[in-house]
């Protein structure tokens, strides 16, 4: 049997629904543990996916900030980021 990829979505929302306003400024509809908490995430995960409109609007740096998490997974034999 072929191993299926494991597909986690993680988006921060209005209390209206919304995931952006038409602002040029990045929305930002998280504190900081929830930031914490998507580094968790993104430290577990071997890929991001995001969308066109999120790369040229805001220029992400999906990159883990934790060091202890970046050390974690270089232990593990996976790269820092």
């Amino acid at each position: 049997m072929t191993a299926r990829p494991y597909v986690l979505l993680s988006a921060a929302t209005s209390v209206d629904g919304y995931l952006d306003d038409t602002s040029p400024e990045r929305l930002l509809l998280s504190n900081a543990e929830d930031f914490d908490r998507v580094d968790e995430v993104r430290a577990s995960c071997d890929a991001i996916l995001i969308g066109a409109t999120t790369m040229r609007k805001d220029n992400p740096r999906l990159l883990v900030n934790s060091e202890e998490r970046r050390a974690k997974r270089l232990a593990e034999g996976r790269s820092e980021y």
